[in-house]
């Protein structure tokens, strides 16, 4: 722990010292920059850095090309890192922690910047959105973005996730998930197997495709669209007949919605008591976006069957900020810095600030940084 400081060194300090975020996924990697004043010093967006789709050394450089224009803004402006936390996807298994372990040493090793190496958080990038959405980390977190994943910590510190790695495995509740029962509910409903439904004319309409079965023309060929792109384009699609009242539309949200309802209530059930509240952060544009509200209502009604005083929470900042926070935490924990520095980081009104100067920063363009 530092020495105690005077009250010139210690504002002196609280503008220099900075805490590094990392929110790497399958389609981008949001890079932040932040005072122990709350100043936000630099940002950047770079390309995908799920190594389970890259290979580690891709994932690798991905990483480390989205951090270096943050790190070379904050040491020409006289900062000192002294933390940073990674909230990446596919750390599923122990197996993953050990290989990305090794590709944020690296990191470290290139930038040479020890604190990098000796201060750093490693978590999947659901407890980002667990940690964004709550005073404090406790809570129970559920994304679905292109896919879904379920956490949870409580008050003593145990974590639980189910979920979270693929379809295939029966985790189901994103948006490709989505968009793949529409597919099916289409093409069933036009030849009737199925119910009749509005998709099978938006989808052809949405896709520029004379018939539902033309969709295998994305499938196949060199430039086939994956699963990610056709996503994007289908579940909007879903939603609006939804909202339109779509029978078939309505009930795959609310399957959808049942199923990430289950896995919240196991995640509960191995964390808190029935009678307990706590916060139920959900994140992803699929959770957020949409207007047609009957997913995530669904969701919530699910989970309050058995954990009725659950209070939802609609994440409403990048979770890139809960990196942030994980880093603060971390210093608090290892007192690795002097407590006083971090006294105005416990005042939940100077937690929503952050996350409404991050919010607005990166509201300015995704696409790039400063």
């Amino acid at each position: 722990m530092e020495a105690y400081l005077s009250k010139i060194e210690r504002e002196e300090a609280i503008k220099k010292k900075i805490v590094l975020g990392v929110d790497g996924g399958g389609t981008k990697t949001a890079v932040l920059a932040v005072s122990l004043a709350g100043d936000v010093i630099s940002w950047n967006v770079g390309g995908p850095s799920n190594y389970h789709g890259l290979g580690a050394r891709q994932a690798m450089e991905n990483i480390a090309s989205a951090l270096s224009p943050v790190v070379q803004k904050t040491l020409q402006t006289g900062g000192e890192v002294v933390a940073v936390a990674y909230g990446l996807s596919a750390l599923d298994r122990s197996k993953d922690k050990e290989v990305l372990e090794d590709v944020t040493d690296k990191i470290a090793r290139d930038f040479d910047i020890e604190a990098m190496k000796r201060h750093k958080v490693l978590v999947n990038d659901t407890f980002l959105i667990l940690r964004a959405g709550t005073k404090n980390g406790v809570g129970v977190a559920v994304v679905s973005g292109t896919g879904a994943n379920t956490v949870g910590k409580n008050k003593a510190g145990k974590e639980f996730r189910v979920g979270g790695l693929a379809s295939e495995l029966g985790d189901s509740g994103g948006a490709v998930d989505i968009a793949v029962a529409a597919l099916s509910a289409a093409r069933r409903g036009k030849d009737g197997r199925g119910k009749k439904t509005v998709l099978e004319e938006r989808i052809v309409s949405a896709l520029g495709i004379d018939e539902i079965e033309d969709i295998v023309d994305f499938m196949i060929g060199e430039e086939k669209a994956g699963l990610g792109t056709l996503a994007s384009l289908i579940t909007p699609l879903v939603f609006e007949a939804a909202e339109a009242q779509d029978e078939v539309a309505m009930d795959i949200l609310v399957q959808m919605g049942k199923e990430l309802g289950l896995c919240a209530r196991l995640v509960a059930r191995a964390l808190f008591a029935p009678g307990e509240n706590f916060p139920l952060v959900m994140g992803g544009s699929t959770l957020t976006k949409p207007s047609c509200p009957i997913f995530r209502e669904t969701l919530v009604k699910d989970l309050k069957s058995e954990f009725p005083y659950v209070t939802p929470v609609l994440l409403d900042c990048p979770p890139v900020t809960g990196a942030i926070l994980l880093a603060i935490d971390l210093l608090e924990n290892r007192k690795a810095v002097e407590s006083s520095l971090l006294e105005i980081w416990k005042e939940e009104n100077f937690q929503v600030q952050i996350k409404s100067r991050v919010a607005e920063v990166f509201s300015r363009n995704t696409e790039g940084g400063q």
